[in-house]
């Protein structure tokens, strides 16, 4: 990343990052990505959390949240044009662990963005 702000200010309930693209081996010269995380009201909750990117080559990202498009919590969501709606597919995060999640979104983020 090559800088990062939390939203609201000094509540940071989500964090939105410009991504460094030169350090990502791929033809893109911009992105953003935006992190929301939720650790749950208690710890018997389940995290809700989104790692969501919009950038000169899409808008798409990966969710850990209820939404009435899927089934399942996990899902992976795109739109391929500004003016359409998104399009949804189940999506398995290998863990909820927070430092997982991470290196897992981070990972299928630059492979995406590499075969774009």
């Amino acid at each position: 990343m090559s800088t990062v702000r939390g939203f609201p200010s000094g509540e940071y309930t989500q964090v939105g990052a410009e991504v460094a693209i030169d350090r990502l081996d791929t033809d893109v010269t911009e992105g953003t990505l935006t992190v929301r995380w939720f650790a749950g009201g208690t710890s018997d909750d389940r995290p809700t959390f989104s790692f969501h990117y919009s950038g000169e080559n899409g808008d798409f990202g990966w969710h850990h949240e209820p939404n009435p498009h899927v089934d399942a919590w996990g899902h992976f969501q795109e739109r391929v044009n500004p003016a359409a709606s998104y399009d949804y597919e189940p999506y398995t995060f290998s863990s909820v662990n927070p430092t997982r999640v991470v290196w897992e979104v981070m990972s299928v983020l630059v492979s995406r963005l590499q075969s774009e």
